[in-house]
């Protein structure tokens, strides 16, 4: 058997997407970025299904060159989520991947067209939570150990997927929780500063919010730098 490097690919570019950001800060680049460089697939894309909305939606891509055309985000029409919703094995197509019904209408086939593809169920708690899709440009087969390799990550990807959208609400409420500390600080001044009520400084700072279309908490934070300079007065309230 010939080794791979006998009849050497040229790759055109190496294209990163993060098609949405609920997977910023977890540690799965590396692993797709693994499989593209230790496998022939010359691209990895995957995708989260939303059970409680009824979605799916490709949240990442990796690869060369056709990647490239893939844009994002990408949300699965309903009849292609339900061929994949609860699909527990992994498919592996050798080849005309991009006409076979099951895949025809992701993205990277739209575009791409790719010629094979292994497409990995995401699990996590035995709960199928999104699928990755690890493509060929090239019609052959696929190597039993790239296969195995691929659905190894079928446990690790679905724990980060499954993961991400609690770190987004816990990201969002940390954030709330800042915004709110910094306004009530904000308010504190406005009713020490210029005597007025509580209500009565959130109303201010909720007016000049939308006058100036700046969200509430760059205004407090704007307040609390006057108020530290000695400048907060009514007149910064145009009064």
């Amino acid at each position: 058997m010939q080794a791979k490097a006998a009849t050497p690919v040229r790759f055109e570019r190496k294209i990163w997407q993060e098609v949405d950001s609920p997977l910023e800060g977890v540690s799965i680049k590396p692993l797709i970025e693994l499989a593209t460089t230790e496998t022939r697939a010359q691209a990895g894309f995957v995708y989260r299904f939303d059970r409680e909305n009824q979605k799916g939606s490709l949240v990442l891509s990796l690869g060369h060159g056709p990647v490239s055309s893939v844009s994002g985000p990408a949300d699965l029409d309903m009849r292609t989520l339900a061929v994949h919703w609860n699909r527990p094995s992994p498919v592996v197509i050798h080849k005309d991947a991009a006409s076979d019904s099951r895949f025809e209408a992701l993205p990277e086939f739209r575009h791409g067209k790719f010629q094979s593809v292994v497409s990995v169920p995401l699990v996590d708690r035995a709960t199928v939570v999104g699928m990755a899709n690890f493509c060929g440009r090239e019609a052959e087969p696929w190597r039993a150990r790239d296969v195995a390799f691929f659905v190894s990550l079928s446990l690790p990807l679905g724990a980060v997927i499954s993961n991400s959208s609690l770190q987004i609400e816990l990201a969002r409420t940390s954030q709330k929780l800042a915004d709110r500390k910094v306004l009530d600080r904000a308010k504190g001044l406005l009713q020490s500063c210029l005597g007025w009520s509580e209500e009565e400084a959130y109303l201010q700072v909720r007016r000049i919010s939308r006058q100036r279309r700046v969200p509430m908490r760059e205004i407090a934070r704007q307040i609390i730098e006057a108020g530290t300079s000695g400048s907060l007065n009514a007149e910064w309230f145009g009064g």
